[in-house]
């Protein structure tokens, strides 16, 4: 018997069997509409399957080629397969690659690019992301799925695993911004992530390469060029509800590839910074609203984007501005923590009208160092990080 290449061209694991058309050369082709059928079309009968590539998360169509005969498979798109009441895509605010050095002096935080695996070298890479939580869902939605969306552009090997993991610790983004294919980085300038630096150069991780977590939060199979979407576990659910109520501090993810391949296994994906913004990391949450919300006020709800600005300048010394935009007249705090959690000024506490708003942070008795300033509004949190360097 022979078998043939199998090419999946969407995210299975979630999809619908829409319809099934079967094809062959010396009959007209018959459809079947499982949908009137009410029929579901079971992946595991399908035997001896030698390859798979998983392209676009969002086309809709598999082409299955076994034993002489063509199947068309449409599968409907993954927002209508859940029952929910939203749909939430959150940006990257901020990533930078972790490029392995015993002297931790190669960054690249404003590159175009994020890398992970290893080089023909043997040289490591591995990436940061962290999200704006966003203030569109409400405090008392549940978040039912997320999935995370990267775009890969240039690649040494086959398929490789990803997996994602929490950070631990906080780090910032800094200014370097590497050339040309930015494979191996540039010089770490003050403020940057780096191989053994949470702030280049003084703050340190406690392990190199970065300090995670054991939970996996994503995980997935990437090979050739294209856009993957990796769907969150129910830890990653769990620790971005913690995120977003303030309970745990958002240092954001780290994605790590294969890394015990002899050499090769790494790849380049499109970064914060690409300058293409449909292929940028970002987060796509599907939830429910549980305060019994009409529909009139759900869309009301989506159109609530109140935002908070990178601060300018940003290193500063001794100050700085940050600026935040509010959809509704509210209640709001902006609060600055250091690199540990602690609070060490409250900017703002009072009732704001809808707008956009500058204040002015003057950290002249403050040491330099990492700062982390939030926003809380009646919808949620948004954090950003600045340098202070004296």
């Amino acid at each position: 018997m022979h078998y043939t290449r199998v090419k999946f061209n969407t995210w299975l694991n979630f999809g619908v069997l829409d319809s099934v058309e079967l094809k062959n050369d010396s009959e007209t082709p018959s459809i079947r509409d499982t949908n009137q059928n009410q029929q579901r079309f079971n992946l595991s009968n399908v035997k001896h399957i030698n390859d798979m590539t998983i392209a676009h998360p969002y086309q809709s169509t598999l082409y299955l080629l076994t034993t002489g005969l063509l199947m068309v498979l449409t599968l409907s798109h993954p927002s209508q397969l859940y029952a929910q009441n939203f749909q939430i895509t959150l940006d990257a605010a901020d990533d930078a690659t972790l490029y392995e050095s015993s002297q931790g002096n190669i960054a690249n935080s404003k590159g175009q690019y994020i890398f992970i695996g290893k080089t023909n070298n043997g040289d490591l890479r591995r990436s940061l992301i962290r999200f704006n939580l966003g203030t569109e869902i409400p405090s008392d939605a549940t978040i039912d799925s997320v999935f995370l969306f990267l775009s890969m552009n240039k690649t040494q090997n086959a398929a490789q695993d990803v997996r994602i993991y929490p950070v631990l610790g906080a780090w910032a983004e800094g200014s370097s911004d590497a050339s040309a294919n930015e494979g191996k980085g540039i010089s770490a300038t003050e403020g940057d992530p780096t191989w053994i630096h949470r702030v280049y150069p003084d703050t340190l991780w406690n392990n190199e390469g970065g300090d995670i977590g054991e939970e996996i939060l994503f995980e997935g199979s990437i090979q050739g060029s294209g856009s993957y979407s990796l769907k969150g576990t129910d830890e990653f659910i769990t620790l971005f509800d913690q995120w977003r109520k303030g309970d745990m501090p958002n240092y954001g993810v780290m994605l790590i590839g294969n890394e015990d391949s002899q050499n090769r296994s790494s790849k380049r994906f499109a970064s914060a910074q690409f300058s293409g913004s449909t292929n940028r990391p970002s987060l796509t949450l599907y939830g429910t609203y549980n305060n019994g919300t009409s529909s009139e006020e759900e869309a009301k709800l989506h159109k609530m984007t109140s935002s908070l600005a990178p601060n300018y300048p940003n290193p500063f010394n001794p100050s700085t501005s940050i600026g935040f935009t509010l959809a509704q007249a509210e209640r709001v705090e902006l609060t600055v923590y250091n690199q540990l959690g602690m609070p060490v000024q409250k900017l703002l506490q009072e009732y704001r009208n809808a707008g956009t708003h500058t204040i002015l942070f003057d950290a002249a008795n403050l040491p330099s160092g990492l700062y982390f300033y939030q926003l809380k509004t009646s919808n949620g949190t948004l954090t950003r990080s600045m340098s202070l360097i004296k």
